[in-house]
């Protein structure tokens, strides 16, 4: 394995993941052009992720990923777990089952779990890169049954981080695509989704990745009309950040649940404290994508539209 990665290669990867969203055509042209020899654990991760977000997800081009994923991984004699599961991923999705099995099969023993949570890992990220489209209920269906495995698991050992962003990715994937309120079917899923993330997290992430698996359950319960139960997520992820350091980021849209979470529970002045406080630290904000994010959240959270008609 390499020990570190070539300073070009680090550079081209920067840009790559840089553009990727905003100019994804540019992004892919310098993918297949990226020199994945001699690439270290962390840029080799990176450069699976981007392979497989870009020229598959964006571009449908999973064989074309796969081949490049397996190329990059010829170099490496231990590859990390996240490439060894984008591969199994690329690979499930381009149709190449024998590969995809054998990839599997790889991060099994290098994420020194089992078969079962590695199979749940690849089918949690193979989900999460196929958006639901129109096609919520089946998707909903199949989320809520990976969820329920995910919670039969004791522990997926070197993969419990994978696990955990998996099925952070595809709860946050339903939510986008689910209906304002959503059916009883999706909402169940997002339940389960969100749910077994949270329990992931706790059992491999540090405080932030706690935090941040509040803030997926209040976005989630908020939308399904838990107010309740999304006041105290809410709440549970700003005493983390008080207990532990700054996320003024993250701070800010726990806020703006905990407002949307006040305001369904007809708790005007609450709602508007947090609300306020919110949009206080988003002023300080410089990246307008930021700004833009939050704007759109705002617009999203179930309650507040009816508070600042009111209040205006």
């Amino acid at each position: 394995m390499s020990s570190s990665t070539p300073p070009d290669a680090i550079t081209a990867l920067q840009e790559i993941d840089r553009i990727h969203d905003a100019e994804p055509e540019r992004a892919a042209r310098a993918l297949r052009e990226l020199d994945t020899r001699g690439l270290d654990d962390a840029a080799l991760g990176t450069a699976s992720f981007l392979l497989s977000h870009v020229l598959g997800e964006k571009f449908g081009a999973w064989a074309e990923a796969a081949e490049r994923i397996d190329a990059a991984l010829a170099h490496s004699a231990e590859p990390p777990v996240r490439a060894l599961r984008n591969a199994a991923v690329a690979h499930r999705l381009a149709g190449h089952a024998t590969k995809a099995d054998q990839a599997q099969a790889r991060l099994a023993q290098t994420g020194q779990t089992t078969p079962a949570a590695a199979a749940l890992v690849v089918d949690l990220h193979a989900l999460a890169f196929t958006p639901p489209g129109a096609a919520t209920a089946s998707w909903a269906h199949t989320l809520r049954a990976l969820g329920e495995r995910a919670n039969s698991l004791a522990s997926a050992g070197g993969l419990e981080a994978s696990l955990a962003a998996g099925l952070n990715n595809a709860t946050s994937a339903l939510l986008d695509a689910a209906g304002q309120p959503p059916s009883p079917d999706e909402a169940a899923a997002l339940r389960a989704g969100a749910q077994a993330a949270r329990t992931a997290w706790l059992r491999a992430g540090g405080w932030v990745q706690h935090e941040r698996a509040e803030y997926l359950m209040a976005l989630v319960l908020n939308r399904c009309g838990d107010a309740a139960g999304a006041l105290e997520a809410a709440q549970s992820g700003l005493r983390l950040i008080a207990a532990n350091g700054e996320e003024e980021v993250d701070r800010a849209f726990l806020l703006l649940q905990s407002a949307s979470a006040h305001a369904q529970r007809e708790a005007r002045a609450e709602a508007l404290a947090d609300l306020a406080s919110a949009q206080a630290i988003v002023q300080s904000w410089s990246d307008e994508g930021l700004r833009a994010w939050f704007a759109d959240e705002l617009g999203k959270a179930p309650g507040l539209a009816a508070l600042l008609g009111s209040a205006a």
